[in-house]
């Protein structure tokens, strides 16, 4: 039977560890266990992608990292399509060579760029990573996942996960680490912005509230002046001594009269309110599958559609005030004495 002798013993832990010099071994550290630093830029401005935008990223990405000691980089890609599907691709060919026909839209774009600099001081090279995310709406169930673990770390990243855009970086040098956000936000400001929405619709959407209470307070004070007006012709037209109890009897039907105009008024005021809500826009805007493409065309159609609807029900109001200011006007006159 054969039996091990001593000197094939192998070492243990603490003699491996010892056995390591310093300087690799702090190097290895930071490379499998370390938390590396970490500098975060958040985006809000809206932004309109296709697949050439990401090109141009990487490209921009790839000749930046060339200007330091890099010894290796791989770029992968995630794409987030509505009903909570994924397509991942590994390598960055897999996503250039990619042909954008499939009927799925498009919510979500996560882009990594992992890569091992070579830095003074450390004898293995250190991993550092850029991380891009681009999202047209935050989902329920990553807020619902925050709140579930009830970790602060994890709450922390709502304002990242809520914004259009966020980009990441993982580094030891801080230099590169700049040098990278500085890089992608000055792609960011580059892109398009969409252009789902009217210019002016945009802005009476932004402002749909006022609009909706003025709406319905002018409809609302055009009746109380055609009120007043009947009243002050009737005043001496029909009644030539009016008594206090001709007064109370006009007093009683224009503060009863005030509820159906005001319900008429309120009436308009929401539907002019609904039709500027259901202008939908977005942030984000991806042109890359031919899905994304419909949905596009989609939104534009319906928001033409409900900007349309807004001036009609914005006619009905007008309408409205001009007739009772013509009257107003005619009783006004013909009531002096």
């Amino acid at each position: 039977m054969n039996t091990l002798s001593s000197s094939a013993t192998p070492p243990s832990g603490g003699d491996l560890v010892a056995a390591v010099p310093k300087d690799h071994l702090r190097s290895l550290f930071y490379l499998f266990t370390g938390k590396p630093d970490s500098r975060i830029k958040i985006f809000n401005d809206p932004v309109c992608l296709s697949p050439n935008d990401i090109v141009e990223l990487n490209d921009c990405v790839v000749r930046k990292l060339a200007t330091h000691h890099i010894d290796l980089s791989v770029t992968s890609v995630k794409i987030g399509y509505d009903g909570s599907q994924f397509s991942e691709f590994s390598t960055w060919s897999e996503f250039e060579t990619h042909k954008w026909q499939e009927p799925e839209k498009v919510e979500e774009l996560v882009i990594k760029w992992d890569f091992l600099v070579n830095i003074k001081d450390y004898a293995a090279p250190q991993r550092h990573t850029l991380l891009l995310r681009i999202s047209r709406d935050i989902k329920p169930s990553q807020i619902f996942h925050m709140l579930g673990a009830g970790n602060a770390d994890e709450l922390d990243k709502l304002d990242e996960i809520a914004a259009p855009a966020f980009c990441r970086v993982d580094f030891i040098n801080a230099q590169i680490s700049k040098e990278l956000v500085t890089l992608v936000e000055d792609w960011y400001k580059g892109r398009k912005q969409p252009r789902l929405i009217n210019p002016v619709l945009f802005w009476l959407k932004k402002r749909r509230n006022g609009i909706a209470t003025i709406l319905d307070q002018w409809l609302l004070l055009s009746w109380t002046l055609l009120v007043a007006s009947f009243l002050y012709w009737g005043s001496t037209h029909l009644v030539k001594d009016p008594s206090i109890a001709h007064g109370a009897i006009a007093t009683f039907l224009a503060i009863y009269t005030l509820r159906p105009i005001g319900e008429v008024a309120h009436r308009l005021a929401g539907w002019a309110f609904k039709t500027l809500s259901e202008v939908e826009g977005s942030k984000v805007v991806f042109r890359f599958t031919s899905g994304d493409k419909k949905r596009i065309d989609e939104l534009e159609r319906d928001n033409e559609k409900q900007g349309r609807k807004f001036i009609v029900a914005s006619l009905w109001n007008l309408g409205l005030n001009v007739f009772a200011g013509f009257i107003y006007a005619y009783l006004f006159t013909k009531g002096s004495p």
